[in-house]
Order: C-alpha cells, then sequence, then structure tokens
C-alpha cells in the first residue's frame, strides 16, 4: 500500500457531508505535498469547524494533474472555492464512514500531537505508519484500488502558480548535472539518507559542501519529485527509478519542467539562439520572472545542457538541439497570453476575507538608477567607438566605481588602464589591474592582448590579480592563455550585467575576489547566485511580514511554524523556497514584529523556529481553516 493522508475540507467553502453521499468521486484540490501523493494512496476526508473530524475515506485514483472540478461537484461548491479553476487536482473515490470526532482522534495516544489536531492550517497533512495503524481499526476499508494504474509516458505538469520558481544548481558543471542527480538518486536509494545528510551525501555536492547545504539540495530534489521523504529517510521517487532504469533524459527533464517554472518555456525562448542576458529579458518580460540576475538562467541552463536539450554556440549564444526540440513538442508549455486571455481568477483554497487593509508591496529603490543606466551605455557605446580609448577606459572606471571600488584611471605608457582597490577592513584589502581594450569590429582575440605587458603592470601597481575587460571576448586561445597567465575575462555585456545586478542586491568585495583569482573567462554565476539568495530572503520576508500582517489580528500571534504552514498552503507564495529561508527569517522575526512568537518545543517530528525553553504554551487548537 502507499502512503495514508488527511484531507480537510472547509464546510463554508465546500458541502462535503453532501457530496460524499452523493458522489463516487471527488477532484480534490492539493496545494502542498502534490508531488509526494501518488494513485493508490488512501485518504481520510476531514470536516473542519467547530464540528471538525473524519467524516470520509478515499483512494487516489489518478496522479495529481491540473484539471478542473468535476462537473457534478460543481452544487457542492460555494463562495470562493466555486470560482477556482483549473488547478492542481486529484481525483478520488470517496466513501462515507461513521463519523469521528476530533475528540476521538485526539483521544488516540499518537494522534495527539498530529497538525490535524494541534495546528488545523492546510488542505493536505500526511498520516505516518503508525498513527495509520491506530486510526484503521476504528474506520472501514477504503474503496479498492482501480484494478489497472494508468500508464503515463512523463510526469503531468502543474499549475503555473504552483510551480517553483527557483532551480538549484547541481554539481559538475553546466554538462554535469544529470549524472550528479544520478549519483544522488542511487546514494539516497542504497544507503537510505536521513534528513541530516552524512559525509557520503554531501562528498556529491562538493568537496567543501556543508551537511546544511546538501539538505538544501535533497529538500530542492523532494520538492521537484526526484526523492520522497519517508519517516524522515530519503528515498528514490518513483519518477526517478524509472529514469534511473531507461537513462530517458526527457522524464528527468520533464519532472523539472512540470514542477517548476520556465524550463521548457526557456528551450522555446531558445529556438533562436540568444545569449544569457537576451534569456533573462525573456524570462522577465514575458513570463514575469522578477529576476534581477542571471543565476536562475544558468541554473536552468546546466539542467538542459547536462540533457542535450541546449547547446551553446562560438558566439556564447544558448541554442535549442534536435533533442530540446522533439522534448518542448511532446509536453504541455505555459501560454502567458493564454492565461491572461481566458479572464478566470484563480482564488486560494479557503482564503479567508481580509481583516486588514493587504500591506502593500514595498517599492524597491534601485540605488542610483539613473547612473547605472548611464553607466551601462557608456560601457556599451565606448567600446566599439573608433579612435578614442581613452574614453572606453573611463567608462570601465565608472562600471567599477558603481560596484563600490576605488577605481583610478591611469592609462598611458608604463601604467595599467584602471587600478581597482578593494578596502575589505582594516589591514585587508586587494588591488585589481585592469587592462581595457576596444574593438570596432565588436569582437576581441588573442592577437590583441599583450600578456608580458599585462603581467609587467600587475607586478608594477603590486596588485594581487589581473583583469581585461573587451567587447565579446572570443576564441579558445585567448581564454586558455587567459588561464595560464591567471588573468580574468570579462566581457562588457557581462560587466554590464553586474552594474544592473548591484544596483538590486549589492554584494560585498569578497564576492569579487573570487571572480578575479581564477584566469580565464570570468565566471559571475557564484556572484549572482549570492545576490539571488539575497533577494529570496528579502522577498520570503516580505511574504512573512504580510502573512503576519493578514493573520495576526485575527487568530492572534503566530509561531514560525504557523508561517510556514499559511506560506505552504499559498499557491503563490508556497513557489518561494519556503524550506530553506523560513527557519532563518522567522528566527529573527519575534524581536522585530509584532504577532509573531517563537514555536514550543515539539514533541514529536521537526518543526520550524525551535523555541527556548519556556518559549510559551502553544496555540489554541482552533485556528485558521483551509479548505480543499
Amino acid at each position: 500500500m502507499g502512503r495514508v493522508w488527511i484531507f480537510q475540507a472547509n464546510p463554508a467553502l465546500y458541502d462535503i457531508d453532501a457530496a460524499i453521499l452523493q458522489l463516487s468521486t471527488i477532484a480534490w484540490r492539493v496545494p502542498q505535498y502534490t508531488s509526494d501523493i501518488h494513485w493508490g494512496d488512501v485518504v481520510l476526508l476531514w470536516r473542519s469547524g467547530t464540528d471538525a473530524g473524519i467524516v470520509g475515506i478515499g483512494r487516489v485514483a489518478a496522479e495529481p494533474g491540473e484539471r478542473d472540478m468535476e462537473p457534478d461537484e460543481r452544487g457542492f461548491a460555494c463562495g470562493a472555492e466555486a470560482a477556482v479553476g483549473s488547478v492542481m487536482r486529484v481525483l478520488l473515490q470517496v466513501a462515507e464512514v461513521p463519523f469521528m470526532p476530533k475528540g476521538v482522534v485526539r483521544d488516540i495516544a499518537v494522534m495527539r500531537d498530529h497538525a490535524i489536531v494541534t495546528a488545523p492550517m492546510g488542505t493536505v497533512f500526511p498520516v505516518g505508519d503508525e498513527q495509520w495503524h491506530e486510526l484503521e481499526r476504528l474506520l472501514p476499508a477504503p474503496p479498492a484500488a482501480p484494478e489497472e494504474r494508468p500508464a503515463a509516458v512523463l510526469p503531468p505538469v502543474f499549475a503555473w502558480p504552483q510551480r517553483l520558481k527557483a532551480v538549484l544548481p547541481m554539481p559538475g558543471g553546466y554538462d554535469g548535472y544529470l549524472d550528479s542527480l544520478r549519483v544522488t538518486c542511487e546514494l539516497v536509494e542504497w544507503r537510505a539518507v536521513g534528513r541530516t545528510c552524512g559525509r557520503g551525501t554531501r562528498r556529491w555536492w562538493g568537496a567543501r559542501t556543508r551537511a546544511l547545504e546538501a539538505r538544501f539540495g535533497l529538500i530542492f530534489l523532494r520538492r521537484v519529485g526526484f526523492v520522497i521523504d519517508e519517516a524522515g529517510v530519503y528515498r528514490a521517487s518513483e519518477w526517478a527509478q524509472r529514469w534511473l532504469k531507461t537513462q530517458d533524459r526527457d522524464i528527468a527533464i520533464a519532472l523539472l519542467h512540470g514542477r517548476t517554472r520556465f524550463v521548457g518555456e526557456m528551450l522555446e525562448a531558445v529556438r533562436e539562439p540568444r545569449t544569457v542576458e537576451e534569456v533573462l529579458h525573456v524570462a522577465n518580460d514575458r513570463y514575469g520572472a522578477g529576476w534581477t540576475t542571471s543565476a536562475q538562467v544558468n541554473n536552468r541552463r546546466g539542467w538542459l545542457q547536462s540533457a542535450r536539450m541546449l547547446s551553446v554556440d562560438d558566439a556564447g549564444r544558448l541554442t535549442l538541439t534536435d533533442a530540446g526540440r522533439s522534448f518542448i513538442d511532446c509536453v504541455p508549455l505555459f501560454r502567458p497570453e493564454a492565461e491572461a486571455g481566458d479572464g478566470q481568477a484563480t482564488v486560494p483554497a479557503g482564503q479567508p476575507e481580509a481583516v486588514t487593509p493587504e500591506l502593500a508591496e514595498p517599492r524597491r529603490v534601485l540605488p542610483e538608477a539613473d547612473r547605472q543606466d548611464r553607466v551601462v551605455r557608456e560601457l556599451a557605446e565606448s567600446a566599439t567607438a573608433r579612435g578614442d580609448p581613452d574614453r572606453f577606459e573611463r567608462a570601465v572606471r565608472d562600471a567599477f566605481d558603481f560596484l563600490g571600488f576605488n577605481a583610478q584611471w591611469l592609462g598611458g605608457a608604463g601604467h595599467t588602464d584602471v587600478l581597482l582597490t578593494a578596502a575589505m577592513g582594516r589591514g585587508v584589502s586587494y588591488r585589481v589591474a585592469v587592462d581595457a581594450k576596444t574593438s570596432a569590429s565588436g569582437s576581441v582575440g588573442d592577437q590583441q592582448i599583450d600578456w608580458v605587458t599585462l603581467l609587467e603592470h600587475k607586478s608594477k601597481h603590486d596588485a594581487d590579480y589581473l583583469v581585461v575587460v573587451a567587447p565579446s571576448p572570443r576564441g579558445e586561445r585567448l581564454f586558455s592563455r587567459a588561464a595560464q597567465h591567471g588573468v580574468a575575462v570579462i566581457s562588457v555585456e557581462r560587466l554590464s550585467a553586474l552594474c544592473r545586478q548591484h544596483a538590486a542586491a549589492p554584494v560585498g568585495f569578497d564576492a569579487y575576489r573570487h571572480l578575479f583569482a581564477t584566469g580565464g573567462e570570468l565566471d559571475v554565476q557564484p556572484v549572482a547566485e549570492r545576490a539571488e539568495e539575497w533577494l529570496r530572503l528579502v522577498d520570503l520576508a516580505m511574504a512573512i511580514v504580510r502573512a503576519v500582517r493578514r493573520r495576526s489580528q485575527q487568530f492572534g500571534p503566530l509561531t514560525a511554524r504557523d508561517l510556514y504552514l499559511i506560506l505552504a498552503d499559498d499557491p503563490e507564495e508556497s513557489s518561494r523556497p519556503v524550506d530553506r529561508g523560513c527557519p532563518v527569517v522567522t528566527r529573527r522575526l519575534p524581536g522585530l514584529a509584532v504577532g509573531v512568537r517563537r514555536s514550543p518545543p515539539s514533541r514529536s517530528g521537526r518543526r520550524l523556529g525551535r523555541g527556548r525553553r519556556g518559549g510559551g504554551r502553544s496555540r489554541p487548537a482552533s485556528g485558521p481553516q483551509r479548505t480543499r
């Protein structure tokens, strides 16, 4: 048998009692645990409210997928629920059971601390084996599983609002993501890796990977369906096992595409070759990604390039391969224009009426936005200007000055073009000698670089690092010689991207130092990832404050666990990396915001934001009831 779940319904929005009596199947909304619910699982149907308890039992008859409510069901839905259209649902075979009140469930020892009793916020609640063993003795048998399981060639695609926004990278470089995924899935399958992640798991995520980082990686793989969590132990999912057995790359990428945004859509965007920066514009302009760095584009590039679905041409542009073209021809893609044109609004399940005005989205003020535009524009124009190299050198100086460096324009014979000084604190600093190369043709090759002179400039100015800035540097010989001499080569396009990124999410000199320390083509991905991590935490903090503002006046102070459940149950907020950021942010909130308090120590299972001893009593069991 598969897993057991409790699905909760709010009788004010859906007449669950009448529906069970008159219907044999119900298409139930599943905003949480969507990747973990499968055909054949047993479901206990719970009615919320003052007369809460188990009113029915069911069996999952089809894998979760984006679908509308069954026609026969519409008469049982009311209010906001009746307006909900096509979202992620699971088809249940249902049957009535003698009513089991909440008090009876609470009196079962192993159910006393279950979330449906202590914090009934949400729609989907997992039930452990021991808990089901006790409940099963008090309930009729669930409906029998269908004789034949529906065959599925590829994993189903989730509704766009329910897909994750962030994709995490895998070790191994752009060509090695799937190899690392294979090793990770085999490792968790054979060694029964726990949530804390032992050394055997961490080593596949990099020699210096901490346990916490490896755990975040496994949490991501669980959320996209490659691994499952069985009582605190990770296992390869059924789809992952099928991929391991067949080595069909379409299965792995379809799993990622179906659960995260802009994967197959990114492949479609590169039917015509595009640079990473151009793909970033497509993601933001057409799909509303809101990314200020290229990190998420590059993360997706790694998954797709390792699957041989996209490649990089000689001009450094991403381009669709035959395998990628075949893939997007057989999976559904999100069409923003179609979504905007159907006029149908999706209402979160059981969303209570706001008791206070919605907290306005704070306007992010970009530091010196007009200056950023001037710097980027001047870099692009001066890089290919004829007969005026000084103009480009000054533009490069201004760009690094915008990034926070003490940038001096030296120029002239015997000097580097620009000298950077990064003062990191008392007695701690580093210097960078920068050589600026213009080209009227719009591209710079190895023959235009005087490597010996660059090394002389490094010695003369007592610089720690050497950097060459040029428009579209190209050629294997250029980058190999740069790596040989320890010179970092950065294109005008990437320097401009760093300026735009800095305006939205500044990073420290230490992040740039790591870029300069490696010779060859400058890889800005580590800086982009650091900036994006900061932005994710800011976004998550804003979401938490919105939740506190919206809910605390109605239900009183909220614990970190309450906030986690609220965010996880919101289709928009649940696309954020809540697993990763919520403990970090909520740990700091009690002293910063009214309405948040420490979570009491948990006697069973994990809790987000563990409270100190004596941190206060638990919230009353009554709370906001979420619906199906």
